[in-house]
């Protein structure tokens, strides 16, 4: 009478339950067909089970990144979720951001600075990104600031100088780092100019001396 073997069908090992027998190995091992609770599925063979060698479908790696801080995330754990890849599923790290959000990224994604932090931050990096592409430094546009090109809305045909429609003076005026400064209001045109040039000479100058 030959052996009988035990049936695995219903039993979990690791993240891994057994759907049902397989087809022997080339070498006449048994080996089953096992649902992984990513949602993959894999075969493997009884002994690989039985000794935990395997765990899952391969979606777990042997890695632990508990405690690592990796660009603005501290990993927490491994948590139960899975983010999927394709028609493939990942487990996903519970991760604190930097700025004290919790959000959950693959193993992946952990290792790319332009995505290793939350939503909010990755937004706010995104633009960060933009601006200095752009030529940004602290909020300013450097080649605005070197440029004598008016804007749309200027009529002045000064940069910075403006008409009161109310009080018939003209302002003289600078914007920098995202903040408008005010140099006054001059009954002649000439004297506003001045002093926006002055106010470019002064602030600007410095802004551009520690930059350059």
């Amino acid at each position: 009478m030959g052996r009988v073997h035990e049936s695995l069908i219903g039993k979990r090992y690791g993240t891994l339950t057994v759907i049902e027998q397989a087809e022997p190995s080339p070498a006449g091992q048994r080996r089953w067909l096992c649902k992984c609770d990513c949602g993959n599925s894999t075969i493997t063979l009884t002994s690989n089970l039985t000794t935990g060698h395997t765990k899952s479908c391969g979606c777990i790696k042997l890695n632990d990144l508990t405690g690592q801080h990796i660009g603005m995330l501290t990993v927490l754990e491994r948590s139960e979720q899975y983010g999927s890849r394709g028609a493939r599923k990942t487990p996903l790290w519970k991760c604190r951001c930097d700025c004290g959000n919790i959000t959950y990224k693959a193993t992946d994604t952990l290792t790319n600075p332009d995505i290793s932090m939350c939503a909010d931050c990755a937004v706010k990096y995104a633009a960060t990104k933009m601006r200095d592409s752009a030529g940004y430094v602290d909020g300013t546009q450097i080649s605005r600031i070197k440029s004598d090109k008016l804007i749309a809305t200027n009529t002045s045909g000064a940069r910075g100088v403006y008409l009161e429609r109310k009080t018939g003076k003209w302002r003289a005026r600078l914007r920098f780092k995202g903040k408008t400064y005010n140099f006054g209001t001059y009954a002649n045109f000439e004297d506003a100019v001045k002093a926006r040039k002055e106010a470019e000479q002064l602030i600007y100058g410095e802004f551009l001396e520690q930059i350059e």
